[in-house]
């Protein structure tokens, strides 16, 4: 094998290491906004079943569960 097949070998693998090593990140901020976003439909839902004597406690009036049950998954 002469040196510049062996050079484009070693480039190619190091390219390849430096993005595997990012691919546990990525994984990672995909698993973080799944997460996020379920736990917003699972908060949603909890609002959705919510008496009118808990939504006084928690000095919310019904118009802003509504408008927080309205909203999509994916908006905060």
């Amino acid at each position: 094998m002469n040196a510049a097949v062996h050079d484009n070998l070693t480039d190619c693998q190091s390219f390849r290491r430096s993005s595997d090593t990012r691919a546990p990140g990525i994984t990672a901020r995909i698993a973080a906004t799944i997460s996020t976003w379920r736990s917003r439909v699972r908060d949603r839902n909890a609002f959705a079943h919510l008496e009118y004597r808990d939504l006084r406690d928690m000095r919310m009036s019904q118009w802003e569960v509504e408008r927080e049950l309205a909203k999509p998954f994916w908006r905060g």
